[in-house]
């Protein structure tokens, strides 16, 4: 996990243009919209919809890239440790789309509420959705066959999360919807960013353990899977 992990670091910071790129593209999209002045669960819906797609872009994407060169099959012939390459690399991304994304989420809490509570808040619901993000590119990359693939699965796949964590619409109370709704990680993202952008109410404290769990399951679920994930990730076409 060790060698994965630093090997991200490594490479990310080698390719400057890129993460230069990646901090002010985002940056540039929320100032767009927070100077717009658009209307609080509208800007907040946008919001979740660019971290969210640009954690599992990001993921899914090199996946792929990687597995096409050979390189990912390289690395488990030198002894890699599935589940360390896995989990070693969507930890790094992670914390890197969490460097990244920093300037506007900053962006957002100085147009938004300023209480220490909801910067806390805000940036703990963003480190949770990225992880699950990022582990969920590796599953998307896993069952695309090119990088075009993996762009369409990404976009369907995390908006239709989005959809179920009751971005785009709040199902009705007692329905199946909202049952759904509970367990998905992105939905503390989402009603994070309404609380701050109208100065509202923080999700309920039942909330953050759920949406923690839901991530750590995930990340359990890709650990027991990683070998079968990286074989698939090594031989695209097959």
């Amino acid at each position: 996990m060790t060698a994965a992990w630093a090997l991200e670091w490594r490479v990310a910071l080698r390719r400057r243009r890129l993460f230069y790129f990646n901090v002010i593209v985002p940056l540039v999209l929320v100032s767009v919209v927070s100077g717009a002045g658009a209307p609080a669960h509208h800007a907040a819906a946008i919001y979740a919809v660019l971290f969210v797609m640009f954690a599992t872009f990001g993921s899914a994407i090199p996946w792929v890239r990687d597995g096409e060169t050979g390189w990912l099959e390289r690395l488990a012939l030198r002894g890699a440790s599935p589940w360390s390459l896995v989990l070693g690399r969507s930890a790094a991304a992670t914390l890197l789309d969490l460097l990244q994304l920093a300037p506007s989420v900053l962006l957002i809490l100085l147009a938004g509420d300023h209480r220490a509570s909801h910067w806390v808040a805000m940036f703990w619901a963003l480190a949770i959705s990225l992880g699950a993000a990022n582990l969920l590119g590796c599953w998307v990359a896993a069952t695309a066959r090119s990088v075009a693939e993996a762009a369409l699965f990404s976009a369907t796949v995390s908006l239709f999360l989005l959809h179920g964590a009751g971005t785009f619409r709040t199902p009705m109370p007692g329905s199946t919807g909202a049952a759904i709704q509970v367990w998905i990680p992105f939905r503390l993202l989402h009603e994070t960013l309404l609380a701050v952008a109208n100065g509202g109410l923080l999700p309920t404290l039942i909330s953050w353990p759920i949406s923690l769990w839901a991530t750590l399951s995930l990340t359990a679920a890709t650990a027991l899977a990683a070998p079968r994930l990286v074989a698939r990730l090594s031989r695209p076409e097959a």
